[in-house]
């Protein structure tokens, strides 16, 4: 509930919904094309709040705004 109302939130659900065997690289580039860079910093701030599975992923989406 963290994350409630924020675009990080419903994207943390859907892949939580899609599952860890969903999770492949066309899916996080299809969001990385879709989100704006505020939402991405946004996403990393809330890495805390997705499960474990998921930061690898999460992470790999937001990567023009770590590099």
């Amino acid at each position: 509930m963290a994350t409630a109302g924020r675009v990080s939130g419903l994207v943390i659900q859907a892949l939580r919904h899609l599952g860890r065997a969903q999770m492949s690289d066309s899916l996080i580039d299809q969001l990385r094309s879709r989100l704006t860079d505020d939402d991405k910093a946004q996403l990393l701030k809330d890495l805390p709040f997705a499960p474990m599975w998921m930061v690898p992923g999460l992470q790999r989406l937001a990567k023009s705004l770590i590099t």
